[in-house]
């Protein structure tokens, strides 16, 4: 008798305040998912930049005793690739990154940028 009269004190309007929708379109709840964003790409990063050097380490061992776990793969080849990678991008950085709207910083990007910085040091 008592769950009958608690589900009746309960209204069937769907016209409550809280709907995921109403929640999600919240500036501060998506001022706070950006930083939550932003601390995941920096703790992404830190672990990618890791992971980067002892595959490095590991392709030089593997190099300095002569066993190639992967054929033809080489430091120098490797090098040369990321070389020509890199200098590709810093010719053509104004065709990959627009910076016509450089000037408009907003509060988002501030705490995206926090946020990655925040969780590169603190992964």
């Amino acid at each position: 008798m008592m769950n009958m009269v608690a589900l009746n004190a309960i209204p069937a309007t769907s016209s409550s305040s809280n709907t995921v929708s109403s929640v999600l379109s919240n500036p501060i709840f998506e001022l706070f998912l950006i930083f939550i964003d932003g601390l995941l790409f920096g703790l992404g990063i830190k672990k990618g930049v890791w992971s980067v050097i002892l595959l490095i380490l590991a392709v030089m061992l593997a190099e300095y005793i002569n066993f190639s776990v992967l054929p033809k793969a080489s430091l120098t080849t490797f090098y040369n690739d990321v070389k020509a990678h890199v200098v590709y991008i810093l010719t053509n950085i104004n065709k990959i990154i627009p910076f016509s709207n450089i000037g408009a910083i907003s509060v988002s990007l501030i705490l995206f940028v926090v946020g990655l910085i925040i969780g590169y040091l603190k992964g």
